[in-house]
């Protein structure tokens, strides 16, 4: 048995690629790569379907290509679904790479083909030399361990049995049993990074050392295993910081802290291929402020903030909320203020029973103007005064103190009147509406 076929059945034995029952389908360019791995497949026994994307980015070359893959499973007697992609329009609509449009493409479309053809897997052609290019790739960008892991053998339902074969044994194996393929022209250009790292630099690595690639490969593994380690510790920080919906911001270890916050960025649906060592060293620096209220934009419509101790990541604007109206009161009264917190009056006597609980405000009456009561949200230039000895102070100084989080500070029902203030939510009530009169305007806010 040619190297090819025998170094991918022990990878695929290794990794556990393709369990008993799998059915697996070939992302098939009509490339050296990927006919090679079709043929491998077949001679190892598979049952094999094959998916090709015509990108419609090389006019003619790709309907070549097309027509190649189609006439191989025709002789092979494979079961081959075609698509097409407008790779251009796609790239300009989401301000995209063509590189970048094109493999989200393909890897969506090869999603949905694995469905149509009755297949639990599909296996990409990645050689250990694209391994190679992908590693020296993001090392000349700037990468972590997981960057230098290179291409993984198994990702979901993806697996890459070729991931062991250099791209000579793949042209050896297509020779010995007499197989053409086509060649994309762009590969042959000097355009694109990856082409001069495949046609510069990997040359001269295999100058210094034959089996670059091997080594290439071997390192990744080793670096998979130490990242998979690291992953499961940052997994479990993550799960023991969580509290009221958000994270301790003491809970992030300066080890592990990177590693964490891009777990909780891909968590969130961030755009990581957005997401860059600055926006980590944001979020870091988010998570240390001395600032107890503080926040962040982040790409992807995802928003940081840090509230006493607390680190939140989210959908959404660092933008506070619009107020509420302003809602005009006659007692009783008894209405939603805000989704599923209603706030209720009434006017009794002094020395009436009044159970008293969190947000219960007791005014005198003699200090309310009832023709303008209302209740709403604070507003710029509000004060309260709390006790008879202090003095008045702004309802954000006084939230502050209060350890009240930004996010809430604008939605806290403000009882009020023409003279002013009456009583806030979460803070109390006005010092001057206390009050040795016989009646009483009891207010409340509650869930």
């Amino acid at each position: 048995m040619h190297a090819v076929p025998r170094k991918a059945a022990a990878l695929i034995a290794q990794e556990n690629m393709l369990p008993e029952g799998a059915r697996v389908c070939v992302a098939l360019s009509g490339g050296a790569d990927s006919t090679a791995l079709l043929l491998a497949l077949l001679e190892l026994g598979y049952p094999v379907s094959a998916f090709h994307l015509n990108h419609c980015l090389r006019g003619a070359e790709s309907d070549r290509d097309e027509a190649f893959a189609r006439a191989l499973c025709q002789r092979l007697h494979v079961p081959l679904d075609v698509q097409r992609a407008d790779v251009s329009g796609y790239a300009s609509a989401h301000r995209l790479g063509t590189e970048e449009a094109a493999r989200t493409l393909r890897y969506r479309a090869l999603s949905q083909a694995l469905g149509r053809l009755g297949c639990t897997h599909a296996a990409t052609a990645h050689t250990a030399d694209d391994n190679l290019e992908t590693m020296l790739f993001h090392l000349v960008r700037g990468t972590g361990a997981k960057g230098l892991s290179g291409v993984p053998p198994v990702r979901g339902s993806i697996v890459r049995p070729l991931l062991s074969c250099t791209r000579a044994e793949v042209e050896s194996y297509l020779a010995a049993r007499g197989q053409a393929y086509v060649t994309d022209s762009t590969n042959l250009s000097g355009d694109y990074t990856r082409n001069r790292i495949r046609h510069e630099v990997i040359p001269v690595l295999r100058s210094v050392n034959p089996d670059a690639a091997g080594a290439a490969s071997r390192l990744a593994g080793l670096l998979r295993t130490d990242e998979a380690y690291l992953d499961a510790a940052a997994q479990s920080r993550l799960a023991a910081a969580q509290e009221s919906g958000g994270w301790r911001t003491d809970a992030f270890p300066a080890d592990l802290r990177g590693r964490m916050l891009h777990s909780l960025l891909r968590r969130q649906g961030a755009p990581m291929s957005q997401i860059g060592q600055k926006h980590i060293a944001l979020l870091s620096a988010l998570l240390d402020s001395p600032n107890p209220s503080a926040a962040l934009s982040l790409p992807g419509g995802l928003a940081a903030r840090r509230e006493y101790g607390l680190f939140y990541l989210e959908k959404g604007t660092n933008a506070p909320p619009p107020p509420l109206p302003e809602t005009p009161l006659r007692p009783p009264f008894s209405l939603e203020f805000r989704p599923g917190v209603w706030v209720r009056g009434e006017i009794c006597k002094k020395k009436q029973v009044i159970h008293k609980k969190f947000n219960t405000f007791s005014a005198d009456c003699g200090t309310i103007d009832f023709d303008s009561l209302a209740v709403r949200t604070r507003r710029p230039g509000d004060r309260l005064r709390l006790t008879a000895s202090g003095g008045s102070d702004t309802l954000k100084r006084l939230m502050i103190g209060k350890k009240i989080p930004r996010e809430k500070r604008c939605r806290l029902a403000v009882f009020a009147d023409r003279n002013g203030i009456i009583a806030v939510e979460g803070l109390g009530l006005d010092h001057s509406r206390c009050g040795s009169g016989e009646m009483i305007l009891q207010l409340s806010v509650e869930e």
